[in-house]
Order: C-alpha cells, then sequence, then structure tokens
C-alpha cells in the first residue's frame, strides 16, 4: 500500500498552494468533466488566444503601410539661409567705356516648396514585402496554435492525476467498508470470549490507516482539481466528477503532424522567398517626381526676386555591379534554410523516439493488465478463504489484514495500469501531433 501511495505522489502528484484564481468561470450544469471539453475550454478562455488576433490587426496594419508605397508622397521644405558671399557678374570694359552693372543675388535666400514623387516600379520590393508579411503572419499565428497545443500536456497532467486519486480513493473506501463488516463480526466473537481483543483492535487500527490513507489522496486530489480549474478558468471542486476517456488508436504508423514541425517548413518557405527578394536589388527603380513652390532666388538664381518654382520629371537609379554582395548574400540564406532543414529532422528524429517509448509502453501496460486480472482473481480468494480462517479462529486478525492488503494492492495496480494505459495512448497522440 505505501508503495503504490509513494509511486502515485512521485509521477503524477506536483505541489500546490490551493489557491483560486479571479476571473474563473463557474461550473454551472456541468458537473461532469471531460478530457475533450478541458481541451475545448483552453482553447476559449487562455490569455494566449487573444494573441492570434492582434498578431492579425497588426499584420493589416503593416500591409496598409505596404500599399502606401504605391500612392504619392509629399513633403512640404522650406530653407532661409544667409551667406557671406554670393555670385557675382564682373564684366571688365576699358575705362572710357562705362562701366555695366550686372545683376545682384542677395545675401538672404529663402525657398518653400512641395515636394512630389510616385513610383513608378520599385524593382518589385513592396510585392516581396506584402509576401513576407503573409509568412511572417501565417509563423506567428502558428506559434501561438503550437503553444497553446503544448498546454494539453498540463491539462492531461492534471487530469491523469485526477483519475488514478479519485480511483484508488474508491478502492480504499470499499477496503475500509469490507474491513470494518469484519470487524463487527470480530467485535461479536470478542464479546463472546471467542477472540482476542487484540483482533479487533489490529483491524481498527488498520481502518484508521484507511482512513488517513483516504484522506491524503482526497486532498492531492482537490490540488489538482484547483490547478486544472485555474488552467482551464472554470470553476471546479471536489463534488466535480472526472470521467475516464475511451481512447481508440486504430493504427499506430509513424505520421509527424506536429505544429512545430509544420513551422519549420513555413520558416523554410520564408527564407527562399528573402532569397528571391535578393534579386530586387539588381532591378532598376522609377519614379516620378515634381517640385512646386516660391524661392528668392527662384531657378533663375540671377534674380533677386521671389519667383514661382514648378519642375517636374523622372528618375531612374540601377546597380547593376555589387561585387557578387548580392550573389553571396543568396548563399547565406541557402545556409539557413539547410540549418531549419536539419532542425527539422532533429525534431523529427526525436520524435521518432519518444513515439517508439509510446508504443512500447502501450504494449507493455496492456499485457500487464491480462497478468492484473488474473491476480487479482488470486488475491480474492486468497481473502476470502483468510476471513473465513479468521472467523473459525486458524489465524489472526494480523494475518486477514496482510491478506486485505495484498488484494487492496493488487486492485490498485490494475486501476493504475488502466490509467497508464489510456495515458500512453494519450501520450502517443498528443507526440505525433493528433491529439
Amino acid at each position: 500500500m505505501k508503495k503504490i501511495k509513494a509511486w502515485l505522489k512521485f509521477n503524477y502528484l506536483i505541489p500546490v498552494l490551493l489557491l483560486s484564481g479571479p476571473g474563473i468561470q463557474p461550473l454551472t450544469a456541468q458537473d461532469t468533466i471531460t478530457l475533450e471539453f478541458c481541451y475545448q475550454q483552453i482553447q476559449k478562455t487562455y490569455p494566449l488566444v487573444r494573441q492570434a488576433s492582434l498578431i492579425e490587426k497588426s499584420s493589416e496594419l503593416r500591409t496598409t503601410n505596404l500599399n502606401k508605397n504605391y500612392l504619392p508622397q509629399f513633403n512640404i521644405n522650406g530653407s532661409a539661409t544667409w551667406q557671406n558671399e554670393v555670385t557675382e557678374v564682373v564684366i571688365p570694359l576699358p575705362a572710357n567705356l562705362p562701366q555695366l552693372q550686372g545683376p545682384v543675388i542677395p545675401k538672404d535666400q529663402y525657398k518653400l516648396t512641395l515636394d512630389v514623387s510616385e513610383s513608378i516600379y520599385d524593382g518589385n520590393v513592396t510585392n516581396y514585402q506584402k509576401k513576407l508579411e503573409k509568412f511572417n503572419l501565417n509563423v506567428d499565428k502558428k506559434s501561438v496554435d503550437a503553444n497553446l497545443y503544448l498546454l494539453k500536456d498540463q491539462v492531461n497532467q492534471f487530469y491523469f492525476s485526477i483519475l488514478l486519486t479519485q480511483q484508488n480513493i474508491k478502492l480504499l473506501r470499499e477496503t475500509k467498508k469490507q474491513l470494518e463488516s469484519k470487524l463487527n463480526e470480530v467485535e461479536s466473537a470478542v464479546k463472546n470470549g471467542a477472540m482476542l481483543r487484540m483482533n479487533a483492535d489490529l483491524i481498527r487500527a488498520e481502518i484508521i490507516k484507511l482512513e488517513q490513507n483516504i484522506y491524503e489522496l482526497s486532498m492531492d486530489r482537490l490540488a489538482n482539481i484547483r490547478m486544472l480549474s485555474e488552467l482551464i478558468t472554470m470553476s471546479l471542486n471536489e463534488n466535480t466528477s472526472f470521467k475516464t476517456p475511451v481512447i481508440t488508436i486504430p493504427g499506430m504508423n509513424y505520421e509527424n503532424k506536429r505544429i512545430e514541425y509544420e513551422i519549420y517548413g513555413i520558416q523554410r518557405d520564408r527564407i527562399n522567398l528573402i532569397k528571391n527578394m535578393v534579386t530586387t536589388k539588381w532591378n532598376p527603380k522609377f519614379w516620378a517626381f515634381g517640385q512646386f513652390g516660391f524661392g528668392r532666388p527662384g531657378y533663375n538664381f540671377l534674380s533677386s526676386d521671389i519667383a514661382p518654382m514648378a519642375m517636374v520629371g523622372a528618375k531612374l537609379t540601377w546597380n547593376p555591379w555589387n561585387w557578387n554582395a548580392n550573389k553571396n548574400e543568396k548563399k547565406i540564406y541557402d545556409i539557413q534554410s539547410d540549418i531549419l532543414k536539419n532542425q527539422q529532422e532533429t525534431f523529427d528524429k526525436n520524435l521518432r523516439v519518444t513515439t517508439q517509448k509510446n508504443i512500447s509502453d502501450i504494449t507493455k501496460l496492456s499485457d500487464l493488465i491480462i497478468k492484473d486480472q488474473e491476480l487479482i482473481d488470486l488475491r480474492a480468494g486468497i481473502t476470502q478463504t483468510a476471513s473465513s480462517q479468521l472467523t473459525n479462529g486458524v489465524i489472526t486478525s494480523s494475518d486477514y489484514i496482510l491478506r486485505v492488503n495484498d488484494e487492496t494492492q493488487a486492485r490498485m495496480g490494475l486501476e493504475i495500469r488502466k490509467i497508464q494505459l489510456i495515458k500512453a495512448k494519450i501520450n502517443y497522440l498528443y507526440n505525433t501531433g493528433k491529439l
């Protein structure tokens, strides 16, 4: 009995402060909880869920800004300057001729213009940036989904701890009831002088031990219920019933459907897109521009009057040669893609190893359950015989209690393995991304 309890506490129970957080939804008519319900509840109430919509809004704004690259750009520019020297027009003439007075350029100059430019062809840069934004959005949303999927493992830990404790509480209560019935019988024999008082005291002491074990397991169960309650944002209590899931696995052919594995593929496609974007650095870029305003001087710099200014035109830039920098940049992205491929293969390899352990556990536990049932049948027969022997004074209460405990341990072992088998199947589905 002590070994069973120690195993339970080590493998399934986690210490916790029994606190209830704010914002937890009350459990109304839903007084029976299923594992699937817990999964659905996390997908609806966990704070991380809201992050997906925030990511989408942020991406929409960035895409809207990229679309504005095609719209005219307006800039108002103004300046006021003073300079110590300006251009002078000096025409030397013979002394007998009157000197010519050239235009006088003011040393203080002012300018106010509206500059307009519009991209005609940006080398396909904006188009690639919009495609890249879609990849970034997809990766970010998939990352949120992956983090939400990881929460299922936490749900599994709490849920199956609850199932184990509540099942063993049930078995201990049945054993307690059996001992109480036997205690009544022994008490009667003690009153009639057929048995010593010690026999009744031994059974009564064992009942007290069972009550302690039941209380300890009940508190452990309540701790896990409260942790699960906080995780799924649903008010649960010790009276909530938890249904044991029925899991059927049609076949165990390996297939990796994990979101993380999919993200690696998306990231590699994203790297290839960025690699193709390097080509845009070679592309020529055209845009039209115009300038409208007033200046002193205007475009006629020899005039000292404030004059209107207007100019329109088109511009071309092209850098056909950058000393193989673009070529090397593409090689860098090829290396990054290979790194992601290696990480993806490593993730898949580790997952294959893990699922082999899951498959081995499923096979092992299925076989052990058959033996557990055979053992229980034998232990039940031995306990029944011991009960008769105690009644007839052949054995003592201590011998009888040992036989009862042996049967109880066998039954608890069976229930533990049944739940372990379900959890092993759940782990297989979880690890392969099929849960």
